[in-house]
């Protein structure tokens, strides 16, 4: 398609200008007052992050959580136990069943409105179906090394970041000659039969390759009537340690997770169990209760979904930045049965979601003093495997963060967007005619959906001291379906 090849050409110019710097290797920056280290973490989104060997850190622009160090008081099992100490974040804490429902809130936007990502590849908008909540509960903290947090719209990293960005960070091994892996192995259990087993384990070999493996499995008879669960995951992440400071990851990420929808418990009906607590036909929530809305004992009621997840992600210093690009794919499987209230046994089965993509960024060069600038584009689909790229996304971006002076940071720039889908025009008659009709007829009704839009945004930074820091943002985002 036109935009394709648009945004390949500009893909191919983008690393050939690039190239024509010359190559330097990566170093650590040096502080300027006792010879401090400064780090980069893996997603740059600060520049020179202060992370080190904390567990939290909280700046003006983002919270990032190193996970190993990280401590609270209770159980740690994934990842929304660990965003529930963020600032600006609210977690619901009704179940730990495993649930597609809306859990994590930034600022009180929910998941249609913020973005969340594993090592910079989006995990939310997957498939045709667009807006997928992204289930917390299944994402083991194993193989997860740091996670970051953005509040607001005022990155240009991130597309489609309307109320703020979480970006996890996986484990991608060693650089070692240590043959000796490191690893990890807990077991869990707790009331209503739940019990969680994970292990792990990472090393590197010949300081040339890194991996890190983790799996884990979940089960659970859960609080409700036929809420039960059972949820099995494995992830690996193989790199590539490549001269003057480059790596080469590729992942693979697996969860097979079964969730029974938790089922209509009257006392009034002839098949009300006592031993669960009551749910009542109109006390259920149908928004939060799942897409079936009321769902009746009796028959199969549950829903089961299989998702993998592959990635090749490149990392290199290049010239006076940092060159970043990625190729993805996400495949999924769900089935979904429900009993309806007049004893109907429901199913949807085969939902089958394809998503792929690239990204290519070009990170914090300094051609003028005191700007660091960032340039850099995606490209993605979603869609099913018979309709690949029923969405089809292209955004590209400028950034520049200029230190105006030593306590002032301007940070400014601007993201494109182009939108394409499939859509069906005006005056379309509905499915059941609409399935009738002859494949001509159907084809009159059908067009390729296309929006544009340009968001610029721009934050100013105050640094008072140390401890304190007055901002001030203006942001312009496009909502993805």
């Amino acid at each position: 398609m036109k935009m394709t090849k648009i945004f390949f050409v500009m893909l191919i110019s983008f690393v050939f200008i690039f190239c024509a710097v010359e190559y330097c290797p990566a170093h650590v920056d040096e502080g300027k007052e006792g010879g401090e280290q400064v780090y980069r973490l893996d997603k740059v989104i600060v520049r020179d992050h202060p992370l080190k060997d904390e567990s939290m850190v909280v700046t003006p622009d983002v919270t990032v959580i190193n996970v190993e160090k990280f401590q609270k008081a209770g159980s740690v099992q994934n990842i929304r136990d660990l965003l529930s100490e963020a600032l600006g974040i609210n977690v619901l804490r009704s179940s730990v069943t495993p649930s597609p429902t809306e859990s994590i809130y930034i600022r009180g936007f929910d998941q249609s409105r913020f973005q969340v990502f594993i090592d910079g590849r989006p995990m939310r908008l997957m498939g045709r179906s667009g807006y997928i909540k992204t289930d917390w509960t299944t994402m083991p903290l194993d193989n997860i090394e740091t996670i970051e947090i953005i509040r607001g719209s005022h990155s240009l990293l991130y597309p489609c970041s309307m109320g703020g960005t979480i970006n996890i960070i996986t484990k991608k091994g060693s650089k070692t000659d240590e043959i000796k892996p490191r690893g990890t192995a807990t077991t869990e259990f707790g009331s209503y039969g739940s019990q969680s087993y994970s292990a792990s384990i990472e090393g590197g070999l010949l300081n040339l390759i890194g991996y890190s493996f983790a799996g884990a499995h979940r089960e659970g008879d859960g609080y409700l009537r036929n809420n039960d669960y059972n949820t099995g995951s494995f992830n690996a992440r193989m790199t590539l340690f490549l001269p003057n400071g480059g790596t080469l990851t590729g992942g693979w990420d697996y969860i097979d997770n079964k969730t029974g929808y938790p089922v209509i418990n009257d006392p009034s009906r002839a098949d009300y169990d006592s031993s669960y607590p009551d749910v009542l036909e109109h006390e259920v929530d149908n928004f939060v209760h799942g897409p079936e809305g009321l769902v009746y004992p009796g028959g199969d009621s549950y829903w089961q979904k299989r998702t993998n997840e592959y990635s090749m992600l490149l990392d290199q210093p290049l010239g006076p930045g940092e060159l970043r690009a990625q190729v993805y794919q996400h495949e999924s499987n769900r089935d979904r049965y429900w009993l309806a209230s007049d004893g109907t046994q429901k199913d949807n089965l085969d939902i089958e979601e394809k998503n792929r993509g690239v990204f290519l960024d070009y990170l914090d060069f300094e051609l003028i003093k005191s700007h660091a600038f960032s340039i850099g584009g995606e490209y993605r689909t979603q869609g099913m495997p018979e309709n690949k790229d029923f969405y089809e996304i292209m955004s590209g971006y400028f950034q520049d963060v200029w230190s105006v002076t030593s306590p002032l940071t301007l940070i400014w720039g601007v993201r494109y967007y182009e939108f394409q889908s499939d859509a069906y025009k005006a005056g379309f008659p509905g499915w059941a005619i609409f399935n009738s009709l002859s494949e001509s007829e159907q084809k009159a009704f059908e067009y390729r959906r296309k929006e544009n839009e340009w968001c610029p945004k721009a934050r100013l930074d105050y640094e008072v001291d140390p401890n304190l820091t007055l901002y001030a943002a203006v942001s312009r985002e496009m909502r993805m379906p």
